[in-house]
């Protein structure tokens, strides 16, 4: 972090502050700074060549200024290389500095973005040596080690803000909401916490789940649990070899040995797993001995009960150029961009560990080993891209047969989002035609394979997720009243009015006294923002109401996004932004001295208006009935 200079010197940035949603500079998350900018500087002209070899994309969208050059270098500079979905900023004047907004994820990553751009301007200005794309690829690690650096739940947040539906950081729970209220939803993956938890639980068990679906008549592996090598020689001899081994609550193809031929070989398997602290723990419970059954690795994915898309994965390999060795062409494999590792990569980096040495020995191979041009070399027994697996997108190719058995499956877990792996000669037969198994089901798959597959087109799964929740916008919402002089007794009365409309309303307010619920006193945190999010937390609100004076704005924001109604009183500029925020379809309020106007949502005059009104609150209640009327039925 740089220290505060005493004179001001060109792209000198100070004053940092973060908004967690909707604030006055923009009306969405954004982080805020000062920047000083030498009037008798340099030209934009002097740093456009630099910039535009780094990021080309903007030379469609030159600006006049160097201050909006510095703002949108600064916007690609936080989408991270990768397309985060980041796109808004905003400038204003503090005396001699600008004032920039700019719209974040990570509040840290972001301000350490702000400093390097600064420092890279400033380089440039001085005609200074500046390794930017050091300092950059630091920058893109520390953003993967964020919570959005994680893939599935990055592109499960992007899905919801391209929708319009809002999403909210819940830093007790350490997960995000998506919509508010009754509409809500709550998860850090695929998994929600509308999701069955005995159901998610379940699925981990994979001997239990084996034998369910082997009730229901599903095409699963013969086998059975085991608990130590004695048993699992027994088990293979009976059921015949070959055979695979894996930990009863392994995951991710973890402690998985596949097409086991000898004794010898599940002695080790089982050993394997024992030694293994991570997949010991997940054998506690047992492990599985099962037919190894012939075919590729596939992924067929469920969303709320619909089959969504299907990849087949194959395990980690390189191909012989006739004089690298296998390590050197793991090495050169690794360096291309699919494999990059960051949030948008579609193949994960190839490890070299004991588990792909092992594998390499089974085919008396080494990592010294020279394959010969275009030979094939698997590096690992297991096809899961995060052993550094291939996906190909086959959707198109599934026999329909296949795509309802994965359906038929869903349907026995109250679970919205379902990885069914199955090992499968041919894809586009059906199950009972060919060699076919169930291998195991995931609650809370990944998913961002089947969005940027290896091979194939791309199969949008997280909107579908997002859409199977929230079909459209107003289905992630409650209904939002706010304004800058809204009283406990009006709220109150408000209460009154809804409850005749509707006597089981669940209705929360946030007034200068605190939060209310139904009327009751709740609690009042320090922070107007949390107090917000505490509200729109309420898995049971049906109706909200939000004060917010132009101190909460400037310090806090409004957390919330949008309103239906809004009604002002004599607003302060930050107070105005209310009315900036107001969502389609909705009504501004315009209280004044003398009268009180109602516009419908970008009416150029007042819808009706009463004059000279004496009981202002009165007045207001009776503008009020027949839009709540309409705001109940449309929410409902």
């Amino acid at each position: 972090m740089q220290s505060e200079l005493e004179t001001p010197q060109d792209f000198t940035v100070r004053k940092f502050y973060s908004y967690p949603g909707p604030n006055f500079y923009l009306n969405r998350a954004a982080l805020v700074f000062n920047l000083y900018l030498d009037p008798n500087g340099r030209s934009v002209n002097f740093y456009e060549p630099e910039i535009l070899d780094v990021f080309p994309q903007l030379e469609e969208k030159l600006p006049p200024r160097l201050i909006d050059l510095f703002a949108e270098t600064l916007i690609q500079v936080l989408k991270m290389d990768i397309d985060l979905y980041l796109n808004e900023y905003s400038i204003s004047r503090d005396g001699e500095e600008y004032v920039v907004a700019v719209e974040y994820f990570d509040e840290i990553v972001a301000e350490d973005a702000v400093h390097l751009v600064a420092d890279w301007f400033s380089a440039m200005t001085e005609d200074l040596n500046f390794d930017f794309q050091d300092r950059f690829k630091e920058l893109q690690d520390d953003f993967d080690r964020t919570l959005y650096g994680g893939p599935t739940i990055y592109s499960l947040i992007e899905a919801g803000l391209k929708q319009e539906i809002p999403v909210l950081y819940l830093p007790e729970e350490n997960q995000f909401q998506w919509g508010y209220g009754k509409k809500q939803r709550r998860g850090r993956s695929t998994i929600f916490h509308t999701d069955g938890i005995k159901d998610t639980e379940f699925t981990s068990f994979k001997d239990s789940v084996k034998d369910f679906l082997t009730s229901c008549g599903f095409p699963t592996p013969n086998g059975a649990t085991v608990f130590d090598e004695e048993e699992a020689v027994e088990e293979a001899e009976e059921i015949g070899y070959p055979v695979v081994i894996k930990p009863v609550a392994g995951h991710k193809g973890s402690g998985v040995t596949t097409n086991i031929q000898t004794e010898e070989d599940i002695r080790q398997a089982v050993r394997n797993i024992l030694e293994d602290d991570e997949d010991r723990e997940a054998a506690q419970g047992g492990i599985i001995v099962e037919t190894y059954i012939t075919g590729m690795d596939h992924r067929l994915l469920v969303v709320n009960g619909k089959f969504a898309a299907a990849l087949e994965r194959i395990p980690a390999y390189v191909e012989g150029n006739g004089k690298d060795t296998i390590s050197e062409l793991i090495d050169e494999e690794n360096q291309k961009e699919i494999r990059q590792g960051h949030t948008r990569s579609p193949l994960a980096r190839i490890k070299i560990d004991d588990d792909l040495q092992n594998f390499l020995e089974l085919q008396d191979l080494s990592l010294s080993a020279i394959p010969d041009k275009d030979e094939r070399i698997y590096l690992r027994r297991v096809a899961n891209i995060s052993a550094g697996g291939v996906s190909i997108n086959v959707t198109d190719n599934i026999h329909p047969k296949n795509a309802k058995m994965a359906e038929d499956i869903a349907k026995f877990f109250n679970i919205s989002v379902l990885g069914i792996d199955v090992l499968a000669e041919d894809i586009s037969l059906p199950w009972n035609e060919s060699s076919f198994g169930i291998i195991e089901i995931n609650a809370g798959p990944g998913i961002f394979m089947h969005l940027a597959p290896a091979i194939g087109g791309s199969i949008n799964v997280p909107s579908l997720i997002i859409q199977s929740h929230f079909p459209e916008p107003k289905t992630a919402r409650v209904p939002i009243i706010v304004g800058n002089q809204l009283t406990l007794n009006f709220c109150q009365r408000l209460h009154d009015r809804l409850r005749a409309m509707k006597p089981n309303i669940e209705f929360g307010c946030l007034v200068e006294e605190g939060i209310f619920f139904n009327g009751s006193y709740f609690h009042r945190h320090k922070h107007h923002d949390r107090n917000v999010q505490i509200l729109l937390r309420n898995p049971k609100l049906d109706f909200a109401v939000f004060n917010h004076t132009k101190d909460n704005i400037f310090d806090y924001g409004t957390m919330h996004h949008g309103a239906d109604i809004v009604i002002l009183e004599d607003p302060h500029q930050a107070e105005e932004t209310l009315e900036r925020d107001l969502l389609p379809g909705g009504y501004f309020i315009d209280v004044r001295e003398n009268e009180i106007i109602v516009f419908h949502n970008d009416d150029e005059e007042g819808s009706f208006m009463i004059h000279h009104p004496e009981d202002k609150e009165s007045v207001l209640m009776s503008m009020l009935e027949p839009l709540l009327k309409g705001l109940i039925a449309q929410y409902d």
